[in-house]
């Protein structure tokens, strides 16, 4: 059974619940403009991260982390 991810209202919401490491998934639930979308993929996506999109949006998974990422 898949797991449903986190949802994040906002960039810092996102970065939260990634740092958190309860969660391995983050939706990006707004209206993301393509700055933060890049700031999002550079900062998560150098460290392993995914971005994915589906029917509902912007995915970020989290695969095999140790320590969450302290930024």
């Amino acid at each position: 059974m898949k797991t449903q991810p986190a949802i994040a209202a906002n960039y810092q919401e996102a970065c939260e619940l990634l740092r958190s490491g309860y969660t391995q998934q983050v939706r990006l639930n707004w209206n993301i403009g393509s700055d933060e979308f890049f700031r999002i993929a550079s900062d998560w996506c150098d460290a392993g991260a995914r971005v994915n999109k589906d029917q509902h949006g912007f995915v970020i998974s989290l695969k095999g982390f140790a320590i969450p990422r302290q930024h």
